[in-house]
């Protein structure tokens, strides 16, 4: 029999969503870095193409082709690296998170 995945990652998918086009205040998103970090690296190859899909909806037309121009792994990284760089963490520890 096969096996359907019925998971609804729609909370998971906001929560990253929110982080990256939502306006917060910095403080709030320092604070809440590690758990969106947390469930974006925790979320399964079709939850982060769905996420990338909004993701992709969301962006300026040039910023759009070149997120189109990425791979699975290109995007990933860019989303983490405007992560760190959205909610402001130190240089270093962004180093540590693309070694």
């Amino acid at each position: 029999m096969a096996y359907y995945n019925t998971d609804n990652n729609d909370e998971q998918i906001d929560a990253v969503m929110r982080c990256l086009f939502q306006y917060q205040p910095e403080a709030v998103k320092q604070a809440q870095y590690k758990q969106i970090q947390e469930i974006f690296l925790n979320m399964d190859v079709g939850a982060h193409y769905q996420l990338f899909a909004f993701i992709h909806e969301r962006l300026p037309m040039r910023a759009k082709m070149m997120f189109c121009a990425e791979d699975y792994q290109g995007k990933h990284q860019t989303v983490l690296e405007v992560m760190a760089h959205v909610c402001k963490r130190p240089v270093a520890e962004r180093c540590l998170m693309t070694a």
